[in-house]
């Protein structure tokens, strides 16, 4: 398989703290996957992770289910383009920590860039699929309806241990 770019886009933000969708979709095959974060969950990290209204740490959160999502698919991306939904600076910058090594084998551009690059305003490929991530990622039964889900299952405790990372090297 040959490389090629990913769009990355969430359905929500995390300070609504309302169920959000994050997908990741590539450019040429339409490959996805994404997740789903209930609201609940969003809560409870913040309380148990002690986390205030910072953006930096909404961006944790952000990179560490992003991270979920690209991990398997490291040698097929050529550029992971990411919305500005969080701090994109930050984003980045957890990301690279989170991926290590595996950060110099592809580009890390927000969408902001891309349109620049390409010359014309663009939506994110990742954009409906990360509504449909959030509103049918977390009822088993919606799976087969319209688009066939690939879902990458995200915990608290997966959260936890990237979290805990990210709390050591920063």
């Amino acid at each position: 398989m040959t490389k090629e770019d990913f769009h990355i886009d969430m359905s929500n933000r995390i300070y609504n703290k309302r169920t959000l969708g994050i997908a990741c979709v590539g450019a040429i095959s339409k490959m996805h996957n994404g997740c789903a974060l209930r609201g609940n969950l969003i809560k409870f990290i913040q309380k148990n992770l002690c986390i205030g209204e910072i953006k930096e740490e909404h961006a944790k959160i952000y990179a560490i289910c992003i991270y979920y999502l690209i991990k398997d698919k490291l040698g097929d991306i050529n550029t992971l383009i990411v919305c500005n939904d969080e701090e994109f600076s930050y984003v980045k910058e957890y990301l690279l920590i989170l991926l290590g090594v595996d950060s110099s084998r592809f580009k890390i551009i927000n969408i902001s860039e891309f349109r620049e690059k390409l010359g014309r305003k663009v939506n994110s490929l990742a954009d409906n699929f990360a509504k449909c991530y959030r509103k049918r990622a977390l009822k088993s039964i919606k799976w087969k309806n319209g688009k066939p889900l690939n879902i990458v299952e995200i915990t608290y405790n997966m959260i936890k241990k990237q979290w805990e990372k990210l709390k050591i090297i920063k």
